[in-house]
């Protein structure tokens, strides 16, 4: 679970960080609701983070809840971008087919979410793990 745990506050960071450094704060402008997204993915992983390293009682829940999130908000980037690649034709400007390395990285990052979700979903059956202070 301590991978787990390094991945959730890497992940929230990567979410939040990433799509700052990636589109800039501007991008509100252009398409508010991936960064709102983003930053709310972030958010929720990071929030159970400090639940987790707090040993708090929802701190299992929080994590399957953030990875789920995180599992659901990348399926469509991932499999879209993927899936424009395979057929050469770019359906979004910002996706543009051509870009392996867009392509490749958020199957990278979606399949960490789905492994994270799973390895947290099997855990919460075991509450031990998670030591409780509340």
């Amino acid at each position: 679970m301590k991978i787990v745990l390094w991945l959730t506050y890497l992940m929230s960071a990567v979410f939040i960080l990433g799509e700052t450094l990636r589109r800039g704060l501007s991008y509100f402008s252009v398409n508010a609701t991936t960064m709102v997204e983003d930053y709310l993915c972030g958010a929720l992983l990071f929030t159970a983070a400090i639940l987790a390293t707090k040993g708090s009682k929802l701190a299992s829940k929080y994590m399957v809840a953030a990875w789920a999130y995180a599992t659901g908000g990348m399926f469509v980037p991932f499999y879209a971008h993927l899936e424009a690649y395979l057929r050469g034709a770019t359906f979004r400007a910002d996706h543009i087919h051509t870009d392996v390395n867009s392509v490749i990285l958020k199957g990278v990052i979606w399949s960490i979410a789905l492994i994270c979700f799973i390895v947290v979903l099997r855990n919460e059956a075991k509450p031990s793990l998670i030591q409780s202070n509340d």
